[in-house]
């Protein structure tokens, strides 16, 4: 970890592996908490994703969603990406043009103008406004070793987005 990010543990804040498993609470799951704890399957998730891309019927308002997927707001350092810029609109990340879409979780091979999020334990769901390729990979587990999860969703994201390149 201070080799490659130059800090000895990545702080993990609120995303702990008890607060996860708090999401499974029946409690919870009733009150439905809008940062977390989704329950769905990949393919609905990338099919959101097309929506936010397309619009269909208009459903939100253009002018807030090109902002919310696009605007970014927050470009403050990110601990948990070794210090890279964080790229957050008011809800996504932005993958840039400054050569660390990496970092961000979208892998090496989408455009900078893609955005989406990653989740714990390694999800990851985005879509490229160039390429029209949504992406989504879930898993029912916790991979608890941050460097491993990070890996794999960026090699999955280099992956999928080089199907359409």
């Amino acid at each position: 970890m201070e080799r490659l990010f130059g800090v000895r543990e990545i702080p993990l804040g609120e995303v702990t592996e008890e607060a996860l498993l708090n999401f499974n609470e029946s409690a919870t799951r009733a009150v439905g908490v809008p940062g977390g704890g989704g329950v769905a399957r990949a393919s609905d998730i990338a099919l959101y994703y097309q929506a936010l891309l397309h619009n269909p019927g208009g459903l939100w308002d253009a002018d807030v969603l090109s902002d919310g997927t696009s605007a970014i707001r927050c470009t403050f350092p990110d601990p948990l990406i070794g210090g890279v810029a964080a790229n957050r609109t008011r809800g996504m990340v932005v993958a840039g043009d400054d050569g660390k879409s990496a970092f961000r979780g979208f892998g090496r091979t989408v455009s900078g103008r893609t955005f989406g999020h990653m989740g714990a334990g390694g999800q990851v769901a985005w879509a490229d406004p160039e390429t029209g390729l949504s992406f989504c990979y879930l898993t029912n587990g916790m991979d608890a070793n941050l460097l491993r999860s990070g890996r794999r969703g960026t090699s999955l994201s280099s992956k999928a987005a080089a199907c359409v390149s």
